[in-house]
């Protein structure tokens, strides 16, 4: 079973495993595996498309193995010379400890070897590939390593998969400081012209064009929400993560966070910021006026006195703010404009806002308005707060794009805090739910996020990942303490697969999520260790593990990339509204309505099968609902265990507020009564699976996919209509804009439609919840129930809901269709259809060019020269003489793959054959060079591009070339495969190719010669007549 679980792994891992059972009827096992050809895949993987994606990932899979067993060979090797060193040193000097080192230093170049020696000769702890310590041959190792399991990596790959990590890190930075300077010059370029814009009077263009400038500037970031109880290490862990100490207060005994805290980075300065939002004054005094009520109600009439009341909360709430002060006094005293003297801000519905130099200062300021503190005589501001802001210096590359929340408890009993409480948690990108590694599986509040949450960020929200992370991972029992590192990392596997065993059995992840591979992580950290290493590295503590998370979520590159492609569509329409041949754009405007009807219908007619499949199985619902309702409603107005008189107050509340009821007690905070939502489920359990299939978050549906689909195929206009070549970039960067758009709406509107039965039914119930709440007196609570019952016996609530939820899909097709429409018409007229204009006296050509230059070098990624620890000079660098250049600031290009986001450019720092400091000699054209040749194979492509379409025959090969070679994406690659004839296949691989810049287009041009060589020196020739 190892065997073939490694081959299922590995195929679920390549999103390829609907060819596993292939695979096991053919018997193949991890050796079997590594020693396929080409003609057995064919045979095992009888698709095209698929078959190429696996034979990609198989020559990678197997560079990495072979280069794995090359590095163990050369430590194998190393490690007998440096024994027989040792031996020779030791036989003829009792103390050669020194002269041992620096032979081996000196035999010993590769920065791999050197650590696997320094590890022999006592230096560096080492373990074997059993996880057991050895004895060193100089000196006893003093860590030791996890006991091994069948899935751990050897030594040899921790290490190895270390240095990888490093160097994507390091590569990511350098990636993101490229990124951020090419913005910065866009930015200055936009800004100047949109300066310019704003003087000019307003015209249909200059209009148009505003309006382009303001959707350019906007940044929706993504949402990361931290859940945890008191006491879970969150605000240690998220100083941890950002590099602080003191930024969010640490719990501690009778003190816990009590409102939402979104931390962000702060872009304008080096302060540390924190902004402060107020609930309303009226907020506040219905808040007070509810406890007050409370108090009043008497025993007796009508059962209004509830056994369980909320009179310890209440309490805490007025004595929080107003200290012993509040203590008898009337609604109208407490309400009393002296006692906010203090935060004028709250009274006039302004943020208060405080800016320090240092986190620990910003920290001290912020603590009354964050924490309740039950054991501090001071003024606590938090029942007066809405949300925290802060914002955070120095921090853009994990927080530029991406807002981490602090969310406490399950929700809030203030209606105002609570209704943002939810819409942090629907807007959540991913959500990382925290507990103490000694509690992590019997914790009953963390995973009671899954059960009060899930339908909020699941298919009500937008969340794509959910990680468990473990915190406190150091505090170890004392009889283990030492032997540290190994109860530390042993335990942390242990609690890593009972957390994953655990999560796997929630029934609604189940039912919520498709469960696609990477959707659920477990982490476990060490904020401590992470500080102060006294057991394990950093790496262990897997605190850069989140970092990573973190970078990747904020996705400096891509935000660049789409920034810059919006610029260049906006400098596209000025500079080519200076000269429009207005017989051409005729001719191409009736083209592009012509696709974009034909394309509209297709949408229209795709968006009708939800339409019908969710008809189908809401008329089931209905079924459902009218046949078990008494029952439902039974068990939220009439639980077991409840006594009349003790639930009488909850039913009152419930009604008077729509049906939801949030109890103030501690102990049943986040136990939301909803009886709304209790009346929806049998409609919500027969569309869930339909509506994970049509609106799933961890992957793409396939409405989103008919979007992405979706295309005027401008581009392919150009050749034929060359004059208006800068009209139809702009109208192909409008398109991916307005498809961009549309998937944000999307995913906002399938959110409403999700929870339109729960609306519909609440606002069917308003009327039956009135009546209900008014009554009194003897047997009212046997009155109310009744009331309920019939209200909904008369109100076809089902029938009214299920209507609801099909309009809503029908206004998203609608929806859909208009934006398309209604939108691309207006670029066509701005674009198209108006005359010569010329909107700036001064001449944007070099704006333009200057951006096109920096799109088209978008996949370009400088790499920094790597610094050899025993010289001053650069390491990667080639030797001056015989036409080869000193290189030492390079620019190594490479297409960004979404899938493969780091890809490592590792040049060699060996020079193993001299002792004394050296570098490697690298074989590198120059600069220039490389531009010049990059220049030339372009020229040639776009030069001869329709006869490249019309007689190339080999377009498959060139394009497996160019997959093969990560320079086009697997989804891409899909779809050039099941294109016929070789012409379209042709075209579209062309747009591909000028899409991805110099770098790709010289690929192609490469591969082009490979295969269709008489065909390149033909129009080689012709170019020369």
């Amino acid at each position: 079973m190892a065997s073939s679980s490694f081959v299922r792994d590995l195929l679920t891992n390549w999103k390829l495993s609907k060819w596993i059972k292939n695979f096991e009827d053919e018997e193949i096992n991890e050796e079997g595996f590594q020693l396929l050809k080409e003609k057995d895949i064919m045979d095992l993987i009888p698709k095209i498309g698929p078959r190429r994606i696996f034979i990609r990932k198989h020559k990678t899979f197997i560079k990495k193995r072979q280069k794995t067993r090359n590095e163990d060979k050369n430590v194998q090797e190393a490690t007998s010379s440096s024994a027989s060193f040792i031996t020779t040193c030791k036989t003829s000097s009792g103390n050669a400890e020194e002269p041992c080192q620096k032979a081996i230093v000196n035999s010993i170049r590769s920065p791999i070897m050197a650590k696997r020696t320094m590890v022999n000769m006592g230096s560096l702890p080492k373990t074997t590939k059993s996880g057991v310590g050895e004895t060193d041959l100089c000196q006893p190792s003093t860590r030791m390593g996890p006991p091994s399991t069948d899935k751990r990596k050897s030594d040899g790959d921790d290490a190895n998969e270390q240095t990888k990590k490093q160097k994507r890190s390091a590569a990511s930075r350098t990636t993101e400081t490229f990124d951020s300077q090419k913005k910065t010059e866009v930015k200055k370029i936009m800004q100047s012209l949109r300066s310019t814009l704003n003087e000019l009077p307003s015209t249909k263009l200059t209009d148009f064009l505003r309006d382009k400038f303001e959707m350019l500037e906007k940044d929706k970031k993504k949402i990361v929400g931290v859940f945890g109880k008191t006491g879970a290490g969150k605000s240690s862990l998220i100083n941890t993560i950002l590099g602080e100490t003191k930024l969010l207060p640490s719990g501690n005994q009778g003190a816990c966070t009590s409102v939402m805290i979104q931390v962000e980075a702060n872009m304008t300065n080096e302060k540390y910021i924190a902004e402060i939002e107020f609930i309303t004054v009226q907020e506040w005094e219905d808040e007070l006026s509810s406890i007050f009520i409370g108090r009043s109600c008497e025993v007796g009439e009508d059962e209004d006195r509830d056994n369980s009341n909320d009179d310890d909360d209440d309490v805490e709430i007025i004595s929080a703010f107003y200290g012993k002060y509040g203590n008898g006094k009337t609604l109208e005293e407490l309400m009393d404009k002296k006692n906010f003297s203090k935060i004028p801000e709250f009274r006039s519905s302004v943020k208060k806002e405080f800016l320090c130099d240092t986190a620990e200062e910003l920290s001290e300021k912020i603590s009354c308005f964050t924490r309740s503190d039950t054991q501090n005589d001071e003024p606590q501001y938090w029942p007066l707060v809405k949300c925290i802001t802060l914002k955070v210096p120095n921090s853009k590359d994990l927080l530029e794009h991406v807002v981490l929340v602090d969310l406490p408890g399950n929700g809030d009993c203030n209606k105002s805090r609570d209704e943002m409480w939810k819409r942090f948690v629907g807007n959540c990108s991913a959500v990382w739910i925290v507990s103490d590694i000694a509690r992590a599986t019997s914790e009953k509040e963390c995973w009671e996020v899954f059960d009060s949450t899930v339908s909020l960020f699941g298919p009500g929200g937008e969340c794509q990942s959910i990680s468990f992370i473990c915190t406190k991972t150091d505090d170890i029992e004392e009889s283990q303490k030492d032997d540290a590192r190994t109860s530390i990392l042993t335990r942390n596997e242990i609690t890593k697969m009972k957390v994953r065993d655990k999560f796997y059995k929630q029934k609604k992840v189940k039912k919520h999520f498709s469960g696609v591979e990477n959707f659920f992580k477990v982490f476990t950290v060490s904020s401590k260790e992470y500080k102060k290493s006294k057991h394990l590295e950093k790496e262990e503590t897997e605190i850069p593990h989140l970092q990573e998370f973190l970078r990747n979520l904020n996705d400096h590159h891509s935000r660049t990339s789409d920034y810059i492609s919006g610029a260049y569509g906006i400098l596209s329409l000025i500079q080519g509204a200076k000269n429009s041949n207005m017989t051409d754009c005729k001719e191409v405007c009736q083209d592009l309505e012509k696709r974009l009807m034909d394309n509209l219908k297709s949408i229209s007619k795709f968006m009708e099968e939800p339409c019908k499949v969710f008809e189908q199985f809401l008329s089931l619902g209905v079924q459902q609902s009218e046949v078990s309702c008494e029952k439902l409603m039974d068990k939220v107005i009439s639980p077991k265990g409840k006594k009349g008189s003790g639930y009488h107050q909850v039913l009152k509340a419930l009604c008077k507020n729509d049906g939801v009821h949030r109890p103030k007690r501690k102990k049943n905070r986040g136990k939301e009564i909803n009886l709304n939502e209790c009346l929806a489920s049998p409609m919500r359990s027969c569309i869930d699976e339909q509506f994970k299939c049509f609106f799933p978050n961890d992957k793409q549906g396939p409405i989103r996919e008919q979007i992405e689909n979706f295309t005027l195929d401008a581009n392919s206009l150009i050749s034929k209509h060359p004059s208006v070549t800068l009209h139809l970039k702009f109208l192909e960067m409008e398109e991916r804009e307005l498809k961009a758009e549309l998937i944000a709406e999307l995913r906002e509107r399938k959110k409403k439609i999700y929870f339109s039965l729960t609306e519909s039914i609440k606002k069917s119930m308003y009327l039956g919840y009135r009546r209900a709440s008014l009554h009194t007196g003897k047997d009212s609570m046997k009155r109310m129930k009744a009331e309920l019952h019939q209200h909904v016996k008369n109100t076809h609530i089902f029938q009214k809901a299920k209507d609801h939820m099909l309009d809503c899909l029908t206004k998203l097709k609608k929806h859909i269709v208009v934006q398309l429409k209604s939108k691309l018409e207006k670029s066509f007229e701005i674009s198209l259809k108006t005359h010569n204009s010329l909107i700036f006296q001064d001449n944007v050509s070099e704006d333009y060019n200057k951006i096109k230059e920096l799109m088209d070098d978008s996949s370009t990624v400088p790499v920094t020269p790597i610094s050899d620890p025993h010289t001053k000079t650069t390491a990667f660098q080639s030797m001056l003489g015989n036409g080869n250049k000193l290189v030492q600031n390079m620019k190594i290009t490479a297409t960004i793959d979404p899938d493969q986001p780091n890809i490592e450019h590792k040049p060699t720092l060996l020079d193993s054959e001299r002792n004394e400091p050296s570098v490697s000699k690298c074989q590198v054209p120059t600069d220039a060079e490389t531009l010049q040749n990059h220049l030339s194979d372009v020229a040639f492509v776009n030069k001869n591009r329709s006869a490249l379409i019309q007689r190339t025959n080999m377009v498959e090969r060139i394009a497996d070339d160019l997959f093969l070679d990560m320079m086009i994406q697997d989804d891409i690659y899909l779809k050039i495969s099941k294109v016929s004839p070789s012409q379209e296949q042709m075209k579209m691989l062309l747009e591909v190719v000028e899409a991805g810049g110099k770098t790709v287009t010289s690929a192609f041009y490469k591969s082009l010669r490979k295969y269709e060589l008489p065909l390149v020196q033909d129009l080689e020739s012709a170019s020369h007549l």
